[in-house]
């Protein structure tokens, strides 16, 4: 059922190179797709796991990927971090994606207006097989955040628990997409804070995430409004990116040529310091 979950270990390397992952150019046109996923220099494992449209891949330490893809009328997306201060991240991120992958059809059946309440039920069936997990495990509580977007006639849709992001560039700035469900946001929307501070201790207590649902009550995945994708870029990552590299270098790296957009802003993030996992998918029109 899993052919296509894949790990992968050692140095960045490209997944297996079959036709379907090899960029090409395709008729009727379709989406480019690049997707990076780093340990950085400071863990000693990757936590965090991807999913690209039909593609999902839990990276033992580094991976890449750049395909096309086409045929579908909707595409899904997606990237899971998993909680490096909770017990077993990295495997509440491959359940995760893992469950994606199970459920990709579905996601992509739903009507646009059903869409939000089955973005809920994956992530109620993710938090549940990551609850399992943790009481296997007998670990305590285990979570790991959820980036996703969805996109169908040029529409981007965007949903997120976390702080995993979503970003539209619109060949100028960046607009954050998502919302972070982290304690220091909180405080910052409740006027308790009057900016973001990166530094805070709060800045990564997250307030909800696959698995943080242990009595089965039901996660709602924050939603934003539909943006159209027409010229620009779309980018979902992990904290790892965005703790490392600003609005603006995010916004002119993207604005460059690059073969690999993902792998780019992964390398600014590096060089900035690789504090933690770094997980990119840079998405765009053929």
């Amino acid at each position: 059922m899993f052919g296509l979950f894949r790990k992968r270990s050692g140095q960045p390397a490209p997944v297996p190179t079959e036709a379907e992952d090899v960029p090409a150019e395709v008729a009727g046109g379709g989406l480019s797709v690049s997707a990076v996923s780093d340990v950085g220099f400071v863990r000693s494992s990757n936590e965090d796991s991807f999913y690209a449209d039909g593609i999902g891949i839990k990276p033992d330490e580094n991976c890449t990927l750049c395909k096309v893809v086409s045929g579908h009328d909707r595409y899904v997306f997606a990237v899971c971090d998993g909680m490096g201060g909770e017990a077993y991240g990295e495997l509440a991120s491959e359940i995760s994606v893992t469950t994606l992958s199970e459920q990709a059809d579905m996601l992509r059946s739903a009507g646009t207006d059903e869409l939000h309440s089955a973005v809920n039920s994956f992530a109620d069936a993710a938090n549940a097989g990551i609850c399992r997990m943790a009481r296997r495990k007998k670990c305590g509580r285990s979570g790991s955040t959820l980036a996703l977007v969805c996109i169908e006639d040029d529409m981007i849709y965007s949903f997120n628990l976390g702080d995993s992001r979503v970003y539209f560039f619109d060949g100028e700035k960046v607009t954050r997409l998502s919302q972070d469900h982290t304690l220091a946001a909180q405080k910052l929307r409740s006027g308790e804070l009057s900016e973001e501070i990166r530094s805070s201790s709060d800045a990564h207590k997250l307030i909800t995430f696959l698995g943080a649902d242990d009595d089965g009550i039901g996660l709602t995945a924050y939603a934003a409004e539909p943006v159209a994708l027409g010229g620009g870029k779309v980018l979902i990552c992990s904290d790892g990116l965005t703790d490392m590299c600003s609005d603006a270098e995010i916004a002119e790296i993207l604005a460059e040529e690059h073969d690999n957009y993902s792998e780019a802003l992964a390398a600014k993030a590096l060089q900035n310091g690789g504090w933690d996992n770094v997980t990119c998918i840079v998405i765009s029109k053929v």
